[in-house]
């Protein structure tokens, strides 16, 4: 509560745990550079702090079963006090583990002020509009951004230099700080975490904070502009400058929901819980290569077999990674269904439609260790991609760790909302022995309600849709794939960039024949692609043609929404 430290945090989703599925959602471990200690009754001072170790550091300060404990303590009593209160009333509650008999004690509960009594229908949403240099990061509290001078005050004595407006650096808050952080435009801190003083009276002021930086206080000069922005996710970032950003209100009140189902494009599980506030009926395009690439950071195959990788520092690298888990192969399974998960509790009960990876050789080769695993392809983006790699030798094994991530998420964390969709499935033949593997794996389709669609972005697929019904139970049409296959336009080529077009008559009649055959053998049909995103009429081509859903990128949810309302009206209009 002093914010004296960063410490390990941990998630638990409380409607599946409530339906008995006792797992933890996701971990983050904490830099915890001290510890407090019982002084014995030696000193006056009952309690000291220690610097902890490298290994204390780099380890989670409790178990998993620690976690779920706490978790049932926590809903008991919530439950408590709404039985009493006769109404939902989140709690705010503190806990000890003592250290000799190694039970866990809750040492007060009180009513939750912050978030819970936040009312209204009106969305506010940040961003920035310019790039910038980032000085440091921490954690983000809020969403917002602001910009001021960067103001460090190092002790009370000098809050009254304090202006109104300024962004206050500081070490750490207390209670005696609060005046200077009610008139601060923001707020960084070199310690802290997600429960310290700052982060409490940031989030009661409404005020961006980036805590737990470390070294915010030597790293950003004083009194020179900086720009503080908490919209990009949980990491919050402090730019050198003052940047432009914009900040649009929407009163979702008066928003009404149209019949063709809105869902969002999303692979980075940090704006997972943000972007499920917006109006949305789930997630048409989860992708699991974000969550690879910042959480995993290595190819599952050099986790897999390490002696295969012949570089040393990439060696280095990979034991780094991988030390506090108790195999590779744990840590890719790990990191991928915590990140899955996220996406997924974010929107429950709604679906979430995740894509299994597609990375193209190239891509894969830059995951660390990659090089030695990936074949080198005059042009990747119609080769060893999406399902051909899946029952392939040189990637069976990888693919088998995306499976028991994705049983992992399904089975034992109950988030049975994730639909499983594949990517590049170019025949017949290949999409059974993909979904044969798969059921080896223990992801068979109808088994727990599992359903698996297929990414419809090859001529083929639409060719066939008929066939390729009888073994998916949807269809997401990705719009990029099928327009560079429709024209022969290599869409990585600067040279024919501009004889790429999603509005060209020949792609939109490939999709309005992918529609009508989905529908022909009653299957689910949508789109992913960027074209309803970037282009305003194919929005409403795909209303007009009937398409059950279509998934936009987050910024532009809105403003699409609209347009497909105005659409559908319109239409209605006509027939009548």
């Amino acid at each position: 509560m002093q914010g004296a430290v960063d410490p390990d945090e941990f998630y638990v989703h409380k409607p599946t745990f409530t339906a008995g599925f006792k797992a933890v959602l996701k971990r983050s471990l904490g830099a915890k550079k001290i510890k407090m200690v019982y002084s014995g009754g030696r000193t006056r001072e009952p309690t000291r702090n220690v610097v902890t170790s490298t290994e204390e550091r780099n380890r989670f300060c409790i178990n998993d079963q620690d976690v779920l404990t706490l978790a049932e303590y926590a809903l008991t009593i919530e439950n408590h006090y709404s039985a009493k209160a006769g109404f939902q009333k989140p709690m705010d509650m503190e806990w000890a583990k003592d250290g000799l008999d190694g039970l866990l004690y809750i040492v007060q509960a009180r009513p939750e002020t912050v978030v819970s009594q936040r009312r209204g229908l009106v969305l506010e949403h940040y961003r920035l509009t310019e790039p910038g240099v980032v000085l440091i990061t921490g954690h983000a509290v809020g969403s917002k951004i602001a910009a001021g001078t960067a103001r460090i005050i190092g002790q009370v004595s000098e809050l009254s230099t304090f202006k109104p407006g300024d962004v206050l650096v500081a070490d750490m808050t207390t209670p005696d700080w609060e005046p200077v952080m009610k008139i601060a435009s923001a707020i960084i801190t070199n310690r802290g975490g997600r429960t310290c003083h700052a982060a409490i009276i940031s989030r009661e002021l409404g005020v961006p904070a980036v805590i737990g930086c470390d070294n915010a206080t030597t790293i950003i000069p004083d009194n020179t502009p900086v720009t503080v922005s908490c919209a990009e996710g949980d990491i919050g970032k402090v730019y050198q400058g003052q940047l432009a950003f914009a900040v649009t209100h929407t009163d979702l009140s008066e928003l009404a929901k149209p019949k063709t189902h809105i869902m969002i494009n999303i692979g980075n599980p940090e704006l997972a819980f943000k972007t499920s506030l917006l109006p949305n009926d789930g997630v048409g395009l989860a992708r699991m290569e974000f969550i690879i690439t910042e959480y995993i950071k290595a190819h599952p195959m050099a986790l897999l077999h390490p002696e295969r990788v012949k570089d040393s520092q990439e060696l280095a690298l990979l034991q780094q990674l991988t030390h506090n888990y108790q195999t590779p192969a744990e840590f890719f399974i790990q990191r991928l269904a915590e990140g899955v998960a996220t996406i997924a509790a974010a929107f429950y009960p709604k679906p979430v439609v995740v894509r299994m990876s597609d990375f193209k050789s190239n891509e894969y080769a830059s995951l660390l260790g990659g090089r030695w695993f990936e074949f080198s392809e005059e042009n990747p983006m119609i080769g060893f991609r999406g399902a051909s790699r899946y029952y392939h030798p040189a990637y069976a094994e990888g693919f088998a760790l995306e499976c028991a991530a994705m049983r992992r998420v399904r089975n034992d964390m109950g988030l049975t909302n994730v639909i499983l969709m594949i990517p590049f499935c170019r025949r017949i033949a290949e999409a059974q022995r993909v979904l044969a593997f798969m059921a080896e794996q223990g992801l068979k389709r109808g088994d727990n309600g599992l359903q698996i669609y297929v990414m419809c972005e090859i001529p083929n697929n639409v060719i066939q849709i008929d066939a390729f019904s009888q073994h998916f139970d949807g269809f997401s049409i990705g719009s990029n794939d099928l327009t560079q296959l429709t024209l022969g336009v290599d869409r990585d080529s600067a040279i024919v960039a501009a004889e790429f077009d999603e509005r060209d008559a020949g792609v939109k009649e490939m999709i309005r024949l992918a529609v009508t055959g989905a529908h022909r053998n009653n299957r689910h049909c949508g789109l992913c692609g960027q074209a309803p995103s970037d282009y305003p009429e194919m929005a409403e081509y795909l209303v007009e043609i009937g398409i059950d859903s279509m998934s936009l990128n987050p910024d532009t949810v809105l403003k699409t929404t609209q347009l497909v309302l105005d659409t559908e009206q319109r239409l209605k209009k006509n027939q009548s």
